[in-house]
């Protein structure tokens, strides 16, 4: 090797070792602040950490908490809130119409729906007939009119030869009446159509404030609901995600441990031994 080389070699060898002690040096420092500042280290390790486990919690919970919530919102959107006692909420009246194609008609209302009021049904019954045991009998045979309104009937009524079947479709289910007597107006009485048909009122309503058994009972339901819909992240989490929350935390207190000045200061004992082993 040549003299060059060989001076070129030392110059590249003493700038790399300058290099280091000037990073020993600044790591010496960092140690004797920390050490001087163990305190103040402390305390910005220990609310770095206190975050990301606190973050990691808020990820454990987020799943289940917006379960809750969202079934929350769902009974807040209905007018309950669940464990508060003062709600409020409007009950509109349902007006019940009964009419049939002979011109009789009956109006009934009442602050609540009916319990048939989801579905709307027209009447056909036949004639009474007088049986061998002296009993009279009639069919009628039912037919869903959900989505018809009173004007819609009343022009069915007014059609001659009406088949109902052609209208309307199959019966959604048939009876029979069976009575000992009958007044002379039903022995006269021909096959006639009736309609049951009902109607909400959102003009006419009243206020209902909820009772304590009501908000017991809504309490009750919505915790019952909370519980079994939190399956569902919960078998998400268990099945689908890698998600582990004590390992993030250990993760964590090991990536951000403590200042223990008696490890800090062999550590920088052990710098500066190196230190000014080299620099001799």
């Amino acid at each position: 090797m040549n003299k060059k080389n060989k001076k070129r070699q030392a110059e590249k060898k003493r700038l790399e070792q300058k290099k280091l002690l000037l990073q020993m040096k600044k790591e010496m420092e960092t140690l004797e602040w920390e050490i001087e500042h163990s305190r103040l280290v402390n305390i910005k390790v220990g609310t770095i950490r206190n975050l990301k486990i606190s973050a990691r919690a808020l990820q454990l919970v987020a799943p289940y908490v917006l379960t809750a919530g969202i079934i929350a919102g769902g009974f807040t959107l209905l007018g309950n809130i669940p464990f508060y006692g003062g709600d409020e909420w409007k009950v509109y009246s349902t007006v019940m119409t009964e009419f049939d194609n002979n011109g009789n008609i009956r109006y009934e209302q009442q602050y609540d729906s009916y319990k048939s009021s989801s579905d709307n049904k027209l009447y056909y019954y036949t004639k009474w007939q007088q049986n061998d045991d002296g009993f009279y009998s009639r069919t009628a045979q039912v037919y869903s009119v959900k989505k018809k309104t009173y004007d819609d009937i009343i022009e069915l009524f007014e059609k001659e030869d009406l088949q109902l079947q052609d209208v309307l479709g199959e019966p959604s289910s048939n009876f029979k009446e069976t009575k000992k007597n009958l007044t002379d107006e039903e022995l006269q009485q021909e096959s006639f159509i009736r309609a049951i048909i009902y109607n909400e009122d959102k003009n006419d309503y009243m206020i209902h404030e909820e009772t304590v058994g009501e908000n017991i009972l809504f309490s009750l339901l919505y915790i019952l609901l909370t519980i079994l819909s939190e399956n569902v992240p919960l078998y998400w989490r268990r099945e689908h995600s890698n998600f582990d929350f004590e390992d993030c935390v250990e993760n964590i207190k090991r990536k951000h441990q403590l200042v223990d000045m008696k490890t800090l200061k062999k550590k920088l004992e052990l710098k500066r031994d190196n230190y000014n082993r080299m620099t001799r």
